[in-house]
């Protein structure tokens, strides 16, 4: 393990000295702080956080959704959103969405010795926006860096921010084409159901579960993601619903470290079934 631990370490530090010296223009750096990544951009500091998913039915984490947090050089924190609101248009958007998303796969990756499964991260609609074709084709180098790929991913988008009849859904067909799972964000409030299923998401992000939406999401292929599980009546009322994953605090709170998928001398699963659940 020892010797894995170390490769894996070094792995790391060789990967942050390759993008920051592909960031020629120097805009951002990455760096190590303890056992994790962090990245510097616009004076402001960034770090990762995983919440992790549940299969609510076997009860077991298949997944971690990846957050973002942000602090000046004094230490006070500032919402997530802070860094792409300081970008002045959309190549500057870009740039960080993708400095953010490079960050929590480095991170993920320094920890899967232990922690397998999905990694769940949020694409700015700003980004979408911005980039005219091939969405998805520079993560995936950036993830193949990585020793990951986009079966890996899990990318969350919050359909209320995005032109889902035009550019926003050819955004999303050139991401699945590529072999990214999507997430709808917000689905049930920002367009109605039958809408959102025609968008052909893996997940329907909600904030509470419902029968009827799960079992329409069921029969279109979608999987419904329920947050905000926090205790045990809402873990039984999810699962009375027909929600498939769930997170909340019941299951951990967000967190620099992934929740364990499997003992330490197991490989970190990717198997052929959803979401990378063994049976």
């Amino acid at each position: 393990f020892a010797e894995e631990h170390g490769l894996k370490i070094a792995a790391v530090k060789d990967l942050i000295r390759y993008f920051n010296a592909a960031d020629a223009a120097g805009e951002s750096t990455l760096y190590e702080a303890g056992d994790c990544v962090e990245a510097w951009h616009g004076g402001l500091h960034l770090g990762s956080l995983f919440q992790p998913i549940v299969d609510l039915r076997r009860e077991r984490v298949i997944g971690h959704q990846a957050s973002l947090t942000v602090r000046r050089a004094d230490g006070r924190a500032l919402p997530a959103d802070a860094v792409f609101a300081a970008s002045p248009d959309g190549p500057a958007v870009v740039h960080v969405d993708r400095l953010v998303r490079t960050l929590h796969a480095l991170n993920f990756l320094a920890q899967r010795r232990h922690a397998g499964g999905y990694l769940q991260v949020a694409v700015h609609p700003r980004h979408l926006q911005a980039v005219s074709n091939q969405h998805g084709l520079v993560y995936e180098a950036i993830l193949k860096r990585c020793g990951l790929g986009p079966a890996d991913i899990v990318l969350a988008i919050d359909a209320s921010e995005i032109d889902l009849l035009g550019h926003g859904a050819q955004a999303l067909t050139n991401y699945r084409q590529r072999g990214y799972r999507l997430a709808l964000q917000a689905a049930e409030a920002a367009l109605g159901l039958p809408e959102a299923l025609a968008l052909q998401p893996d997940i329907l992000q909600v904030a509470t579960a419902d029968p009827t939406l799960c079992a329409t999401a069921r029969a279109a292929g979608a999987l419904v993601e329920a947050s905000g599980i926090d205790d045990g009546a809402a873990f039984r009322s999810a699962l009375a619903s027909g929600a498939d994953l769930g997170l909340g605090h019941l299951f951990g709170e967000p967190s620099a470290a992934c929740h364990p998928t499997h003992a330490a001398h197991r490989v970190a699963y990717n198997s052929p079934s959803s979401f990378g659940a063994h049976p």
